[in-house]
């Protein structure tokens, strides 16, 4: 199943909630994005193949926590739920 909302957290002196990035939204894309690798699927085509790969590797960021360090040293954290 796609993560349903990201969690954005940024470090600070107070203590905030991380920020919810609602990324439901963009299942209807994906959904047809899928759709249509399976049309281009009949031809055996790289980008039908790439793109299947892609929203495969999308389903499975489910639970995957990343640490952003940006160049001016700030922190980053974001979360797929």
């Amino acid at each position: 199943m796609m993560p349903a909302i990201a969690l954005i957290g940024i470090p600070r002196p107070r203590w905030l909630p991380p920020l919810p990035l609602p990324l439901f939204l963009l299942w209807p894309l994906a959904l047809g994005c899928l759709g249509i690798t399976r049309l281009l699927d009949r031809g055996r085509s790289t980008r039908a193949v790439k793109l299947r790969t892609a929203l495969e590797v999308f389903n499975e960021l489910r639970g995957l926590t990343i640490d952003v360090d940006t160049a001016d040293h700030k922190q980053l954290r974001i979360k797929f739920i």
